[in-house]
């Protein structure tokens, strides 16, 4: 018998939305017996002609953009979150298509700007005793990335095929988004963005942390009860 995880992240995939959309979809039709949103008041949202044109620029300078770059080039320039569902739809009605990054490609800039510059001096310096922590997500599991972290000597936390993400670093990701979103004006360019991002960073509390990293028992708790499905982290 399939896993439900599994079942659900493939439904995701064929689809091209997040595993959290899919969730939510059953959740609705569990509670409503369909699918779709109810009617909200006021006018529905319009798209912007201005977004249009520099979605479809920006997917013609660069061919192999995919819609998540996509998605962070105009976050910058435009200061909006559009969905990248919705970068797709759009990019549909131009004939164009989004470009999935090259697994091998991902792989390289992983091991060669996150893995040898700071991971793995950073366990070597914490000594034998350190795991290394990462996920089942495609570039980490590239041969490149592999081969780096045996010949380190770099131990390494196993996965599941169907693996949860526990790591409470991207709930510190939300945070530092929030905080240069409600504390800036939109960068100018990516060293201005690269400069706020430090700053905010500096500024998190480490109470952040601390509360992080003592829920780890309950997000596994969670993980298990539901075995290996959604949890509300």
């Amino acid at each position: 018998m399939v896993p439900r995880c599994v079942l659900k992240r493939e439904v995701a995939r064929r689809l091209h939305v997040s595993i959290s959309v899919i969730v939510r979809l059953i959740q609705r039709f569990t509670a409503t017996g369909r699918v779709q949103e109810r009617r909200r008041p006021g006018r529905p949202k319009k798209k912007t002609p201005r977004e249009d044109r520099l979605i479809e620029r920006l997917a013609l300078q660069t061919r192999t953009a995919s819609s998540s770059i996509i998605q962070r080039q105009l976050r910058v320039a435009t200061n909006t979150n559009i969905s990248q569902q919705t970068i797709r739809d759009r990019l549909h009605g131009f004939n164009l298509r989004s470009r999935r990054p090259a697994g091998n490609l991902t792989g390289l800039r992983y091991r060669d700007e996150i893995l040898r510059p700071l991971a793995v001096p950073t366990l070597q310096q914490m000594g034998p005793q350190a795991v290394y922590q990462d996920d089942n997500t495609r570039p980490h599991r590239a041969r490149v990335v592999n081969d780096v972290l045996q010949q380190s000597g770099v131990n390494r936390m196993e996965w599941p095929a169907c693996s949860p993400d526990l790591n409470p670093i991207e709930n510190v990701w939300d945070e530092l988004d929030r905080q240069v979103r409600s504390n800036h004006p939109p960068p100018r360019d990516v060293q201005h963005l690269y400069q706020m991002l430090q700053a905010e960073w500096q500024a998190l509390p480490q109470r952040i942390f601390t509360t992080l990293v003592n829920s780890m028992r309950t997000r596994c708790v969670e993980c298990q009860n539901s075995q290996g499905d959604y949890t509300h982290y």
